[in-house]
This record gives structure tokens, sequence and C-alpha cells, in this order.
């Protein structure tokens, strides 16, 4: 019975180790955990009409850049609205800093997905040079070791580095302190492009 029991304990720590492989928490200071999101990807419109592309991250950029990753639930979604709002008020952000919106369609209510896909075309047609990035096996979730049902938040520098990093819930001071990051970072560019 013991060595059953063993067994047992052994190919469940075989199985998590497993399906941890591969995922790695962006961690500040470091770089962006490299991804490629192959099923769904980015949204791209060519006169009116809807494609996709594979997606990941590249480098350099020429200016931060800010990374939302989100469940496609309402729930996740509206987590993040203290973070669109804020940033809706804050100017600077949109001038000055590249944003990609990563929707995780793998992890959406049963029979949903459609209805997800159809209202994050609907932003893209709304917001032409935003980055919308449809996930749909949740490949970026998986290697980023990110919380299910929810939304997370990246910053980096335009070579990657990753400035700040937070998933739900995200409180005033979270989102003060993100913007406090990005408004160095962007001002640090600034200073430097003139020497």
């Amino acid at each position: 019975m013991k060595k059953v029991g063993r067994k047992i304990a052994l190919f469940s720590g075989l199985f998590f180790l497993a399906h941890g492989a591969g995922a790695e928490l962006p961690q500040v200071g470091a770089l962006l955990p490299a991804v490629k999101v192959q099923r769904g990807g980015e949204i791209i419109l060519n006169q009116g009409k809807e494609a996709r592309q594979p997606w990941q991250p590249s480098w350099p950029q020429s200016r931060p850049q800010l990374i939302i990753h989100v469940a496609g639930r309402l729930a996740a979604k509206q987590q993040l609205d203290p973070v669109v709002a804020r940033l809706a008020r804050t100017q600077w952000v949109n001038q000055r800093v590249g944003m990609t919106t990563i929707i995780n369609t793998d992890d959406s209510l049963w029979g949903s997905r459609p209805f997800v896909e159809h209202s994050i075309l609907t932003s893209k047609k709304d917001s032409p040079t935003s980055h919308f990035v449809l996930d749909s096996s949740g490949v970026v979730a998986h290697r980023w070791h990110l919380q299910a049902e929810s939304a997370a938040i990246i910053a980096t520098t335009g070579q990657g580095q990753v400035l700040y990093f937070q998933q739900a819930p995200f409180s005033a001071a979270s989102i003060q302190q993100l913007l406090k990051v990005l408004q160095q970072k962007v001002e640090n560019d600034l200073n430097s492009s003139f020497h």
C-alpha cells in the first residue's frame, strides 16, 4: 500500500513539475520572458477587413511598453476598470508609451469566446492604432505564470526590461506606482536623447 502511495505522490509531483515547465513570472529588472502567440494572434485591419498574425514581444522599441493581459471574462475586464479610467485621464501615456492588450480567450466562459472576440474586434476598429492580441491557447498566461480568471499589467523599457509587474487587484497606490515608473522612464529617455 505504501508503494502505491509513493507512486501516486511521485506521479503527482512529476505532473505539476511538467505543467509548470517553461513558466516564468515576469521579474522587475529582468527581461520579459519570450513568448509567441500562434493560435489567435494580433488583430490587423487592412482596408477595414480583419486579419490575424502571430504575435510576440519584439525589441528594441522606440518607447516604453505597457502590456495588459486579461482573461476573456467580464469579471477580469472589470478588474482593469480603475486602471483604464486612470490611463484615459493621463494624456502623456497615450503619446509616449506603446500599449498592447492580450486577451486570453482560452480562459473564457464556455460558449462566450465568439462574443469576446467580437468585442475586441470592435475595440480595434474604434482604436486602430492600439494593439490587440487574441491568445486562443493561453500560452502567454502559462509562459508568464499568470493567475487564471484575472488581469495583469507589465511595463517594460523599449529593450524589454521589466519596469513594473502587478496582477489584480489594482489599488489606487499600485496604479500611481505604475504611472510613476513609466513617467520616470519616459523622462530619462527624453533626457538621454538630448545628450
